[in-house]
């Protein structure tokens, strides 16, 4: 199965801005979009003046950021961002998406953000049935059949894309094609 399985990475946090090529100062607020362009899912930096959205440009999630030196080393997931990023894929049908959505579904299943209500077996493969805790709703997430290692990658991928996001600001983590503006 590892050779059917979709290669793919995710780009990882940049120091300057990919429109107007500005470093981002220690501490100052950015924006961050996961955007899928054609089968790649890449990270965009930009600051808050060059942020829009751009013609051919799937934006799935944005989030504000901060750039910190004194970063902690190893896994250090903002559960929420990754939450809402788990809630925004739902009904995509790319398999890099899917891929991306049962990692995701497993980081947020061991931290006790999802539960098992079942397994599934049709047409389209296994799928595990989770919801929230507390919570009536319910979600499917295809399974892939990822070994140690390549699990430990795609999870090494998240916290590359997701590294420096600030938790004080995740209240600001909006969906994409919003037509809110970052303040």
């Amino acid at each position: 199965m590892a050779g059917a399985m979709a290669d793919w990475k995710i780009t990882t946090r940049t120091p300057a801005c990919a429109s107007c090529g500005r470093a981002f100062p220690e501490g100052e607020r950015h924006v961050s979009a996961l955007s899928l362009q054609g089968e790649d899912l890449r990270r965009i930096d930009s600051c808050e003046p060059c942020f829009r959205p751009e013609p051919g440009r799937e934006d799935l999630f944005f989030w504000f950021t901060r750039t910190r030196a004194d970063r902690r080393r190893g896994l250090d997931f903002d559960l929420p961002t990754l939450e809402q990023l788990f809630l925004r894929l739902e009904g995509r049908a790319e398999k890099r998406i899917r891929e991306l959505r049962y990692v995701l579904c497993l980081i947020l299943m061991r931290k006790r953000r999802l539960k098992l209500q079942r397994v599934e077996r049709g047409p389209e493969g296994e799928a595990l049935v989770v919801r929230r805790p507390r919570r009536e709703e319910g979600w499917r997430v295809y399974v892939f059949d990822f070994g140690p290692e390549r699990l430990e990658e795609l999870r090494g991928e998240l916290l590359r894309v997701f590294e420096g996001a600030d938790p004080t600001l995740q209240p600001e983590v909006v969906p994409a094609g919003t037509e809110t503006a970052p303040d």
